[in-house]
């Protein structure tokens, strides 16, 4: 009987291979970035980097480290090679740097309500001494629609509004660095200045008895807070109050009947509202309780002096020694 023997090849073993950590490095120009070169096998008999600058680093089983403590090279080509019996592998990567200054934000000049204004945000990057870098702009915020351009600039035009005074706008700004991305931001809050409006101007009513107080009380918004001045009918028997935005006249009299106009004011503008006060003569008269009093006595009396009459007009003596039935 014959024995057949089949012999079967063992699998060959993996190829040994090096490797280089971060694989993709990218890295502010003037800072430092340590890399990691790894075998994955252990029967190497050298594993080192070949590089254009000075190797400073460290080195243990299977791993050796590079550090560069100062990149001073837009791209730097790194290789790492192991040797494995006669066999030497070999990787590599490229180092990029970049410089990237952080967004800022401009309003040119004041921002004043019902006007054009701008809000402007630069930022400035760059990759190589030829090559433009990839960096886009991004604006949003302070109740603007949102504006993105590529480039190291992006505006915003807009017509300011009163409201938008403290809202805040915000610039990002993203560098695409291959297959990473730097980003930044910045964030300012819009400062609009405002002419004083809704000016309003009240009083508890308008039509009032000589000898009642008055109170006239005016209200107004703006940027910066207005100041207020006051055009009156008369220039007698009024006071202010409340910082100029209150005036009471005790005991008005028909000489304060008029237009009472409130005038706000600030650098940007003058704003105007006004209410017309009548003061008119009481309804009532002391005198006539006093008539009605009269009127009263002298109707008793006059009913009293009738009667009177009345009964003495219709008795009559009766003659003597009768005797009435």
């Amino acid at each position: 009987m014959a024995l057949l023997c089949l012999l079967v090849p063992r699998g060959r073993p993996d190829p040994c291979r090096v490797s280089i950590s971060p694989e993709e490095p990218t890295v502010e120009f003037g800072t430092s970035l340590l890399f990691n070169c790894t075998s994955s096998c252990r029967n190497y008999s050298r594993l080192n980097w070949e590089v254009s600058i000075t190797k400073m680093g460290v080195q243990g089983p299977g791993w050796v480290s590079l550090n560069i403590p100062n990149v001073t090279d837009w791209s730097l080509e790194l290789q790492c090679f192991g040797i494995f019996g006669g066999q030497r592998v070999i990787t590599s990567t490229t180092l990029r740097a970049y410089r990237f200054s952080p967004p800022q934000i401009y309003l040119e000049g004041d921002v004043v309500a019902g006007k054009e204004a701008r809000v402007t945000c630069n930022a400035s990057a760059q990759v190589s001494p030829s090559d433009p870098p990839n960096l886009s702009l991004t604006l949003r915020g302070g109740g603007l629609p949102p504006s993105t351009r590529w480039g190291p600039s992006v505006a915003l035009d807009f017509t300011a509004r009163p409201e938008q005074h403290g809202q805040e706008v915000t610039c990002e700004a993203v560098l695409q660095l291959g297959r990473h991305t730097v980003n930044a931001s910045a964030t300012t809050a819009l400062q609009v200045w405002a002419a004083p409006h809704n000016v309003r101007v009240r009083a508890s009513r308008t039509v009032f008895t000589a000898g009642a107080n008055l109170t006239v009380m005016c209200r107004a918004e703006g940027n910066p807070p207005p100041q207020f001045r006051w055009e009156l009918p008369t220039n007698a028997g009024w006071e202010l109050q409340d910082g100029g935005t209150t005036v009471t006249i005790p005991a008005g009299q028909r000489a304060h009947s008029g237009t009472y106009r409130c005038l706000a004011e600030n650098r940007y503008g003058t704003g105007t509202a006004s209410i017309d006060i009548l003061f008119q003569a009481s309804s009532r008269s002391p005198l006539i309780p006093v008539v009605v009093t009269l009127a009263v006595v002298v109707t008793l009396a006059a009913l009293t002096v009738t009667w009177w009459f009345s009964r003495a007009r219709s008795w009559k003596p009766m003659p003597d020694g009768s005797q009435p039935n």
